[in-house]
């Protein structure tokens, strides 16, 4: 059974064969059912996500292995939400309770309905993972830090299903006062294990806080509203893709969403939508999330066929700017004909006229970019996040401040 959030980290069952032993009940975990098939081998499958069928994401801890070489089958592979994500996946190890993470170098494998890899232990208690996780309780102590800086504010909007803050950042100098300013919107992690969204968001705050000039420069310009952890619940739950009520949140945003079921959405949607109803302009909306398989870091936008000829060249212009900031960034990527209002950047664009992105970023290699074959890393996708707010600076051709001033070119 899936490991009850509602104790927030409830113990699944441990099973020791031979002094090894496997556990999934901590924080974001996931697996079950660990079978040893042959001596050094193990079956183990993906629990569903809670009050839903999809999944996708695993995240275990071994201990008793040291020196040892196992081999792990994921036998229902081929019923996760992407099967051919699995061509490409190369699994993470950590030797430090999760803090660090490394890339498996053992042999992998996959069936139509298998998954199969291999991994020498180094010590005698490491965690496997899908990719890097990023925990809520990593975005606890990175929201403390970022709300000591003194052109950050936040609130609460609300709480999640299970009672975890949902946090609002407000983001600008405020010694430039707000007139004029650019509005932008900027969430992640609605999918609990899109954790390249998560890196990816800290890689955005942590440089629009930061002293660059680049970043003193969209404090001064800008007003920059953020939602950093759109899913608490599904991701300390060891969830793929929904919330702790069997929700996806990235498909209620057309007004779908009740407090019952996606209070994550209502809350977000009320902020914005109030805030697009006073005197202040917004511009921009940014929905950082992960793509699995192939694919490179790309944004989804929209096509001309669902837009305009110049609301589409806004968007390639803007995401050749990140390309130039990230050049492992696909700026050719994801042009989108959907046009389905239950996805937020649909949602933000029909109902306020915004440039509106998801960007996605690659668990695995990155397929693109001077080093293509180069494995991804929470650095990799910092380095995405970041690039989006320089984009934003070299867009808008902004200026960082001198004296007491500011000034827009």
């Amino acid at each position: 059974m899936k490991p009850s959030i509602l104790l927030a980290l409830a113990f699944a069952p441990t099973l020791a064969t031979a002094q090894i032993t496997f556990d999934s009940s901590f924080e974001c975990g996931n697996a079950t059912g660990f079978t040893e098939t042959a001596p050094g081998a193990y079956d183990f499958a993906i629990e569903p996500d809670t009050a839903s069928d999809d999944r996708q994401w695993f995240y275990f801890a071994a201990n008793g292995a040291e020196g040892q070489t196992l081999t792990f089958t994921i036998v229902n592979a081929g019923d996760t939400n992407v099967p051919s994500h699995w061509s490409t996946a190369v699994p993470v190890f950590s030797t430090d309770d999760g803090e660090t993470w490394t890339r498996t170098t053992g042999a992998t494998s996959r069936t139509s309905t298998t998954y199969t890899f291999a991994h020498t232990f180094q010590t005698n208690a490491e965690r496997i993972a899908f990719h890097d996780p990023y925990p809520f309780s990593r975005a606890e102590t990175k929201i403390p830090e970022w709300a000591a800086h003194p052109h950050a504010e936040s609130t609460v909007l609300g709480q999640s299903i299970q009672g975890r803050d949902m946090t609002l950042f407000r983001i600008t100098d405020p010694s430039t006062g707000p007139e004029g300013k650019i509005g932008v919107w900027v969430i992640a992690r609605q999918h609990a294990a899109e954790v390249t969204g998560s890196w990816t968001m800290e890689g955005f705050m942590d440089f629009l806080l930061s002293d660059a000039e680049e970043a003193r420069a969209l404090r001064a310009n800008a007003l920059v509203n953020v939602v950093p952890f759109m899913n608490p619940d599904g991701a300390t739950a060891g969830n793929y893709r929904d919330n702790f009520h069997g929700v996806n949140l990235n498909r209620v945003w057309d007004g779908s969403a009740t407090m019952a079921d996606s209070p994550e959405v209502v809350l977000a949607r009320q902020a914005i939508d109030a805030w697009a109803a006073g005197d202040n302009d917004y511009s921009w909306f940014f929905d950082f999330h992960s793509t699995s398989g192939g694919s490179p870091h790309f944004a989804f936008h929209a096509a001309v066929s669902t837009s305009s000829v110049e609301y589409n060249a806004i968007s390639r212009e803007f995401l050749g700017l990140v390309e130039s900031f990230a050049p492992h960034f696909d700026a050719d990527g994801g042009e989108s004909s959907s046009n389905d209002s239950r996805l937020a950047y649909h949602s933000q664009r029909k109902n306020h006229g915004v440039q509106a992105f998801t960007p996605e970023g690659t668990y695995n290699r990155q397929f693109h970019g001077p080093t293509p074959n180069a494995p991804q890393t929470p650095e990799t996708h910092r380095e995405v996040g970041a690039a989006f707010a320089k984009a934003l600076v070299e867009y808008h051709e902004l200026e960082a401040p001198r004296g007491n001033g500011m000034a827009i070119k």
